[in-house]
């Protein structure tokens, strides 16, 4: 049922169902160089594949599905070039080489359908790596829950909250000048991770800006952010935005960033939620 995969050689990642990549062509045929010349129009540049991918499964739960988002997008930043892979609803199979995750985001719907966007880069080859089969879903997640309890640093942001994450990290591609393709840099610089979370306020026997002020007041520094069974460590508060209104209650949006750079204060030590998948096992179609 159109699954994918994402494999580097280290990390083997099974994408979800419903897995598409639409490719974007780019190249660089004009050139500048040196700066005071005529600009000049080469016949072969360096060719770079933008890739859109979709990838969706149904989980247990909304803490389940929100910390399998959480960690494929984990796995996605520490990962370097590999094959990104997906087969169509028709059986048809492709697969691109050399590819690098840039960034990605997902949003858990109906409090169980776990919908990702994710953004790969990858150059223009001539052939590409044989399918070789994607590994099994992780089991249920455990402790996990749908209670959207959402709170940072023991401090609770609202009732009725949804959280949206994001992953971003600088992975450029190199062209090759007067050839096709591309090389990709060193990974693992500035890679972060974002949870964007929408609640409801209500300020009760006070007023709602002396609340929300108290709020920000708070939340400093690191703090573990905890929702539906799950507990993400080291997150910085970077924004907190109310809808303006001058009644008793109102929408919030905070947004949370953990770094997941090497040596930063949230690098990723492999121990970063407070659940456990059950054992699963490899399968290759």
């Amino acid at each position: 049922m159109a699954v994918g995969y994402f494999n580097d050689g280290t990390v083997d990642i099974e994408l979800g169902e419903h897995v598409f990549a639409s490719p974007s062509a780019r190249r660089r045929i004009v050139t500048l160089d040196p700066h005071s010349a005529p600009a000049a129009v080469l016949d072969s540049g360096g060719g770079i594949l933008e890739l859109e991918v979709t990838a969706q499964r149904v989980r247990t739960n909304l803490g389940d599905a929100e910390r399998y988002i959480y960690e494929q997008l984990l796995a996605l930043s520490d990962s370097g070039p590999g094959n990104l892979a997906y087969e169509d609803n028709r059986g048809h199979r492709h697969v691109f080489g050399d590819a690098v995750c840039v960034g990605g985001s997902g949003v858990v719907e109906a409090c169980e359908f776990a919908d990702m966007r994710l953004d790969f880069a990858c150059p223009e080859k001539s052939a590409e790596p044989a399918w070789v089969g994607a590994p099994a879903a992780p089991g249920v997640y455990a402790g996990t829950d749908t209670l959207q309890d959402y709170a940072a640093g023991g401090v609770t942001l609202g009732v009725g909250g949804r959280m949206r994450i994001e992953m971003s990290r600088d992975y450029p591609l190199r062209e090759i000048p007067r050839a096709r393709g591309a090389r990709a840099t060193v990974p693992q610089a500035r890679a972060v991770i974002r949870f964007i979370i929408d609640a409801a306020r209500v300020a009760g026997t006070e007023s709602l800006a002396t609340d929300l002020e108290d709020l920000a007041r708070s939340i400093s520094g690191l703090v573990n952010l905890t929702a539906n069974g799950n507990t993400f460590t080291d997150v910085l508060l970077e924004r907190m935005r109310p809808s303006h209104t001058d009644r008793k209650f109102t929408m919030v949006q905070f947004s949370f960033v953990k770094d997941l750079s090497a040596g930063g204060a949230g690098a990723w030590s492999g121990t970063t939620t407070t659940a456990a998948p059950t054992t699963t096992t490899t399968t290759t179609p």
